[in-house]
């Protein structure tokens, strides 16, 4: 144990004392919350107002034109422009995004709208011109056949059900369905990530030969496992570090910046003090708005988060382990990188086959798939992670779990049979059937 235990803390201070995994600690946080930050701030400096020009020859639907946005203004063009033509030159002179033109229609088929601009228009404000038009004829078809817009606004019903669980607390199967899929795609990149460092340790020291003199000190089982455990421990670390350092931006950084976004969306132009006003008691309600953040507060209270991370690091470490033991054998059966592949293959696919089955589970997460899939130890770091936030009996998760340290069990007796042969062999095309031998050697 004592020799376990030291080349534990080898490969553990060895790990953590490099830039590298410095680097990934403190960044990796940051990253995330730029992920989220960015692109709102990015939206709210640099898209500008664009005014749309409308020159409706029909003289029934300019006045109907709404827009579903504060930055997309329908303006109509000027009185001293009578045609087309002169509304393009008129558009050219750089006020205008784009041009609007709407021909004498026939009510029953209409046709013939179109839409100019000097640049390339993009989908999104391509889109929002064409329903603003659709929904400006369509009010003033309603008009021709005698139906009132406010009759019209009565019968209109727009229903948001809020969902609750039994406790009465709010739920969200978005908010269900966002962590359970970032557990189990962090337990997925996580095993590969320090498996490949196992594995690249291993191969690593029985290239260079050095494996011949460690041997000489220790049991293959005592190397595997100090191994495995230390840079699991580095992973851990890793992770504590993550999820301290990420509830931090969560708390403090994210609001600010959605604040700062909400502040420039609600802007305060040269009006009237009335209307200035107004703008004012905007920005305090959306600013209020933003610091409760109702969605994500409903996202977060309906988790038990002491709960989930302790049920997420038990199937990270056991599902680390139980991988990272599997890499540690292919590994010591092959004599350079390029031809770990095979073996590695086989070792991934029910990883790969959990992601790829991901929306499925979430989408039957009680569903028989889901809870053998759960089961199973192989699959269940992922499966169950997807599943836990959405609710799993306590038979069924203790279950899973006894199932995932049994396998563990199994999964390490099995890969330190290979790597105790395989460690100390060189210059041999390894295959399955060798491997199988290699597991009922005795000695």
């Amino acid at each position: 144990m004592n020799k376990i235990l030291i080349i534990l803390q080898r490969e553990y201070l060895t790990r953590v004392r490099k830039r590298t995994f410095l680097l990934m600690t403190f960044l990796t946080p940051v990253l995330f919350a730029a992920l989220f930050t960015i692109p709102m701030l990015l939206t709210a400096h640099l898209e500008q107002e664009k005014i749309v020009m409308v020159l409706d020859d029909s003289g029934k639907v300019q006045e109907r034109i709404k827009s579903s946005s504060d930055k997309l203004i329908f303006s109509p063009a000027p009185a001293a422009v009578k045609s087309l033509q002169e509304a393009k030159k008129k558009m050219n002179e750089g006020k205008y995004y784009a041009l609007v033109y709407i021909p004498a229609l026939d009510w029953n088929a209409p046709k013939g709208v179109q839409l100019y601009s000097e640049k390339g228009i993009s989908i999104e404000v391509e889109s929002s011109i064409n329903r603003a038009v659709e929904l400006a004829i369509e009010n003033y078809k309603m008009k021709l056949a005698g139906i009132e817009q406010k009759d019209l606004d009565k019968i209109k019903t727009k229903l948001n059900i809020q969902t609750y669980t039994a406790s009465g607390e709010k739920s969200s199967s978005g908010g269900l369905f966002l962590f359970g899929l970032a557990g189990a795609m962090i337990i997925y990149f996580a095993i590969f990530l320090y498996g490949s460092q196992v594995m690249r340790g291993v191969v690593e020291e029985k290239t260079s030969r050095i494996i011949e003199v460690i041997i000489s000190t220790v049991k293959p089982f005592q190397l595997m496992m100090g191994k495995i455990l230390g840079v699991g421990l580095v992973g851990v670390t890793q992770f504590i570090l993550w999820i301290l350092l990420t509830a931090a931006m969560i708390n403090f950084v994210i609001p600010i910046a959605m604040q700062s976004v909400t502040k420039q969306e609600v802007r305060v132009s040269n009006t009237p003090a009335t209307d200035v006003n107004k703008q004012k008691q905007a920005i305090d309600t959306a600013t209020e708005k933003v610091s409760k953040n109702d969605g994500f507060s409903t996202m977060i209270n309906q988790i038990n988060i002491p709960a989930y991370i302790s049920v997420f690091l038990v199937y990270f470490i056991f599902g680390y382990l139980m991988y990272a033991s599997l890499f540690a054998a292919a590994a010591s059966a092959v004599d350079n990188e390029s031809e770990m592949q095979q073996f590695v293959m086989p070792i991934t696919i029910p990883l790969i086959l959990s992601i790829a089955l991901s929306t499925l589970i979430t989408r039957e997460p009680d569903g028989i798939v889901a809870f053998w899939l759960s089961i199973f130890p192989l699959t269940s770091p992922i499966i169950m992670i997807l599943r836990y936030p959405f609710g799993v009996p306590a038979w069924q998760l203790a279950l899973s779990m006894i199932m995932l340290v049994l396998g563990f069990l199994a999964m390490v007796w099995l890969a330190s049979r290979i790597y105790r042969v395989g460690i100390l062999m060189y210059g041999k095309k390894v295959n399955y059937s060798e491997l199988a031998k290699w597991i009922f050697y005795k000695g």
